[in-house]
């Protein structure tokens, strides 16, 4: 399964979908043909990114079917939606994204390209909770949270490792590459920097464990 349509199956049973980021428009394209949703919102902050996903929606033939707005996140947006995808961007800007003033939705599908560990802490520290979470690999391991408001509370372990993730049997390959990559910073790292690596490493060790039996 791609990136593409790992995000696309998570919108399932949304009616109105608010891509924010829409880049290309093909989350929507997707989801719209295979009826995972019945409308969409294709937002863009910049201008060709915008004409770019509305070509290639129109080449689909579901113009009819999906709103295009240039926005910042959702400072433009006025139509209402109950879903929200962010999706393909650097975990900073999600979070500035969602401390934007606006009507929660009933479900938010976040895939940040970095820091999934501080998503997770912003999330849970800000009335949303998690309620699933998927590892895809499609050059790169991308990791998509499915989130709706509420409360959760995560400890460091489960802000790291992730609440679901470690459930799933398909993220295998996803910690041990974590894993490779913090035992290389691991050998040359120094100070408090080399134990707060060690304590993940820990943590990997032990979801790696019980993944393989």
């Amino acid at each position: 399964m791609t990136r593409i349509e790992a995000l696309s199956k998570l919108t399932n049973g949304i009616d109105t979908l608010l891509d924010i980021g829409t880049d290309h428009g093909y989350v929507i394209i997707d989801a719209l043909e295979k009826g995972y949703i019945k409308q969409a919102i294709a937002c863009e902050v910049n201008p060709m990114p915008l004409e770019n996903a509305r070509q290639n929606i129109a080449a689909s033939g579901l113009s009819d079917r999906v709103h295009f707005v240039l926005s910042n996140g959702f400072l433009n947006v006025i139509k209402p939606f109950d879903g929200v995808l962010i999706a393909g961007m650097g975990m900073h800007l999600i979070k500035d994204i969602l401390l934007q003033p606006h009507t929660k939705a009933k479900k938010y599908i976040l895939q940040a390209n970095n820091h999934i560990d501080q998503l997770r802490e912003f999330i849970t520290n800000n009335d949303f909770r998690i309620v699933d979470e998927v590892s895809i690999f499609e050059k790169f391991h991308y990791v998509i949270l499915v989130v709706e408001p509420g409360i959760m509370k995560l400890s460091q372990k489960e802000c790291y490792i992730g609440p679901f993730l470690k459930n799933h049997p398909e993220s295998l390959q996803y910690y041990l590459n974590l894993q490779r990559i913090l035992s290389s910073n691991h050998m040359r790292a120094t100070g408090e920097k080399k134990r707060q690596i060690a304590v993940k490493l820990d943590y990997l060790s032990e979801v790696i464990s019980d993944l393989q039996k």
